[in-house]
């Protein structure tokens, strides 16, 4: 939430209390009624959709990077026996097909690495009987083939994440804006007829709907305008 809504929702807060307080005064003037009930359900969908706006992508981030290394721990383990049984064969074209280390693959991009990861156990699952002499059982191979599947289930996680976040960037916004027009258009237009009748509260509600500017830029303030 952008500044300029912080500094709406904190006089939101603030008008709430003070029409709690004053319950008895406007409960019986309905449209009164009418508007403060849809105000402050607009309040409660802001703080949802708050909350959705706030989820971590830090969160959805280190899920993705701890699958991406356990994908590379195992691939790094098969490579390493593939090349010393190629080693062993005097096969230099599987050698180079299976050269990577822990930092090559770390450094590959994300759209290639799950291939790259791929291409090394698909090199491995033939010759995975002769592999036994060198540390490599197809348990390993089925192990490998859960890291590479749950690693590239996570690809598309902090893209989809940054677009439930900006949904409900764009909904906070409709709303700040909703329940201003019904503060300026509906509610403080029917605050006169208190100024005799409870001054307490018409004074009280006229503070509370001071919006306190927090240091929200322009850019900020026209969002929510």
């Amino acid at each position: 939430m952008n500044k300029a809504n912080e500094d709406r929702m904190s006089m939101f807060y603030a008008l709430l209390q003070v029409l709690a307080k004053h319950l008895a005064v406007w409960t019986g003037q309905v449209p009164f009624k009418n508007a403060h009930d849809e105000f402050k359900g607009n309040v409660k969908s802001i703080e949802d959709a708050t909350q959705t706006q706030e989820t971590s992508l830090l969160g959805v981030a280190l899920d993705k990077r701890f699958k991406k290394e356990a994908m590379v721990k195992k691939t790094v383990e098969i490579a390493q026996s593939v090349f010393a049984y190629a080693e062993d064969q005097g096969d230099v074209v599987l050698q180079a097909k299976v050269d990577y280390s822990k930092s090559d693959l770390m450094q590959t991009r994300d759209a290639v690495i799950a291939q790259t990861c791929q291409n090394i156990h698909d090199l491995a699952n033939p010759i995975i009987a002769a592999l036994a002499a060198y540390g490599l059982v197809a348990a390993d191979l089925t192990a490998h083939q859960s890291t590479i599947d749950a690693y590239t289930a996570t690809v598309g996680s902090p893209r989809a994440a940054l677009t439930v976040r900006k949904g409900a960037t764009a909904e906070i916004n409709a709303l700040v804006k909703d329940s201003m027009k019904i503060l300026n258009n509906r509610m403080d237009k029917m605050m006169p007829e208190y100024q005799v009748s409870n001054p307490d509260f018409f004074q009280e509600y006229f503070d509370a709907r001071m919006i306190v500017d927090s240091g929200s830029s322009k850019q900020d303030e026209a969002a929510a305008a």
